[in-house]
């Protein structure tokens, strides 16, 4: 097998390891075999495809990541403390990590089946829990020292070098905390929930990490606007339990000479801490925490209380939008498919999380410059920000094709199975399912927004944007392949997307376009309204029927 660098680099810190009661000499073989598989890749064509892919989507990921990078760089220049500067870079690194590391790493961390293998052999349970935690520190590592690279270069040419060796070795120290918080995390929500629990909050962290990167980009714009305020850091007894302040404080005390008791005592605990978690991680938790991730091979279930509560609310909002019993049918499986598969909540939700925030984060960008909420709502009062809201429904639409894809989709045989003529009421039900379930709910949230700030006065404008919705919806549930639903593997609207995209934004732009000249002519929007009612019937009856 090939000797890594990462390896030699280890061997450094063997004494740590025995000195935790860990059998070095396997831990590296292990952990030799682990590095091995992450970089095997097998020769057939479509897997070196495949293979290829992913190699590219890792190297994007670090571009990204290095962008992100230089965002944080951002704070090291303002002329604030650097004990300020410092703690708001560490809490922004670590928020990134540990969102990557809980989103992108679980599942190494609560792998149990290696343990199936290796506990057979004549290896202590600590070794493998070394190796395990030691393989994703090799991945977090990395992925610490890009997003760090902009503001450890920048840091040691404003600072110096002391800068750097100290940044440099507190990045070092970084993953290692994250993963320990992140197991111990775990620990806690296994101790009162079960598997299917744990496995619902990983998916929502990958959620929260999407959302985060796009609304972060978004607001860059307006980062420089922190700059022009006086930020002065007084310490409080719970300041001592925030960990960027440990990390921070010895950047106070060794360059800038300030040396006021907090800041010895941040830079001690920033010093001892580590240390302590470490050995209380292995020597208390690890032990059972290995023994509650067995929690993960039993399947949790909804309570039948809670089942039967929802039931007749589902039954009653199914039987307000379909009239044909197999519509209803496939109505209630779509969102019962929508809400129990993971994998497709997570290609989903990021995107209409999104959808929600883009209009609102257009109307922060253009009045960021207002202090007082009088003022933006006088400004949001005179304009026309709602039409923002044609943003959103481009988003929603592209999602769309994403409602042919499923992890199950192996089992779509059965729809030849059924005794069903036409199959246009599967689609019809489906597709009222998905936008019932994912695409009203935001609307409705994103309109009683605008509501707010702008009264009833736009309640036509949001009806008439709400149908242009709908219309762009069945447009493009028409003009794509029409695959049943979750019948296809997600790799199947790859290809799609971009021209999706252009559709909904084509389509959007036009109505946009259309609506505002309208208002601007003061031209009643009802023959508007109607003319779309008349294009959405059209498209339902005529264009929805497949044999």
């Amino acid at each position: 097998m090939e000797e890594f660098k990462f390896l030699r680099f280890l061997d450094q810190l063997r004494f740590f390891y025995e000195k935790l009661g860990i059998d070095y000499a396997m831990m590296r073989k292990i952990l030799q075999v682990k590095l091995t598989i992450d970089k095997r890749r097998k020769p057939t064509i479509m897997v070196k495809d495949t293979a290829k892919e992913n190699e590219n989507m890792f190297r994007k990921s670090l571009f990204m990541y290095g962008l992100m990078g230089l965002i944080i760089m951002m704070f090291i220049f303002p002329d604030f403390s650097l004990f300020v500067k410092m703690n708001t870079i560490y809490a922004m690194l670590v928020f990134m990590v540990m969102m990557i590391m809980i989103s992108d790493y679980s599942s190494l961390l609560l792998d149990i089946k290696e343990k199936n293998i290796l506990l057979s052999k004549p290896i202590d349970s600590n070794t493998i829990n070394a190796a395990k935690i030691t393989h994703i520190l090799t991945h977090l590592l990395t992925i610490t020292m890009v997003i760090a690279a902009p503001t450890l270069v920048a840091g040691s040419i404003k600072y110096g070098l002391v800068f750097g060796g100290i940044f440099l070795f507190q990045l070092c120290i970084i993953p290692g905390l994250i993963i320990l918080f992140t197991s111990l995390l775990y620990f806690l929500i296994l101790s009162f929930f079960d598997g299917e629990r744990l496995k619902d909050i990983i998916n929502y962290f990958q959620i929260i990490l999407a959302v985060f990167m796009i609304v972060i980009y978004q607001l860059i714009g307006n980062i420089f606007q922190v700059f022009q305020y006086n930020i002065v850091f007084i310490p409080r007894w719970w300041s001592y339990f925030i960990p960027s302040t440990w990390f921070a404080a010895p950047f106070s005390l060794f360059l800038e000479e300030q040396y006021q008791v907090y800041y010895i005592h941040f830079t001690f605990i920033g010093i001892i801490m580590p240390v302590v978690i470490l050995i209380l991680y292995f020597r208390r938790v690890a032990p059972y925490f290995e023994k509650k991730l067995q929690k993960l091979n039993v399947n949790g279930s909804r309570r039948n209380e809670s089942i039967e509560k929802k039931k007749e609310l589902h039954q009653k909002i199914t039987s307000l939008f379909c009239w044909h019993p197999i519509e209803r049918t496939f109505f209630r499986f779509t969102q019962n498919m929508i809400s129990n598969e993971r994998s497709l909540k997570l290609k989903l939700y990021p995107n209409l999380a999104f959808a929600a925030i883009l209009p609102l984060l257009f109307v922060v960008r253009s009045f960021a410059h207002l202090t007082s909420f009088r003022e933006i709502a006088d400004a949001l009062s005179g304009g026309r920000h709602y039409l923002a809201i044609y943003f959103t429904i481009t988003l929603l639409a592209t999602s769309i094709p994403m409602l042919s894809t499923s992890e199950g989709y192996r089992a779509a045989w059965i729809y030849k199975t059924l005794p069903i003529e036409n199959p246009s009421v599967i689609y019809k039900g489906a597709l009222k399912g998905f936008v019932v379930k994912l695409m009203l709910p935001i609307y409705l949230l994103i309109s009683f927004i605008f509501l707010f700030f702008y009264g009833f006065d736009i309640l036509i404008d949001l009806i008439l944007i709400f149908l242009n919705m709908i219309l762009s919806i069945v447009l493009i549930f028409c003009l794509f392949d029409k695959k049943l639903p979750f019948s296809q593997d997600f790799e199947h609207v790859k290809h799609n997307s971009i021209m999706t995209m252009f559709i909904a934004g084509g389509f959007s732009g036009i109505a946009a376009y259309i609506h505002n000249l309208m208002i601007s002519r003061g031209i009643s929007l009802m023959p508007y309204i109607i003319l779309v009612l008349i294009a959405i019937a059209f498209l339902w009856k005529r264009k929805l029927k497949f044999s």
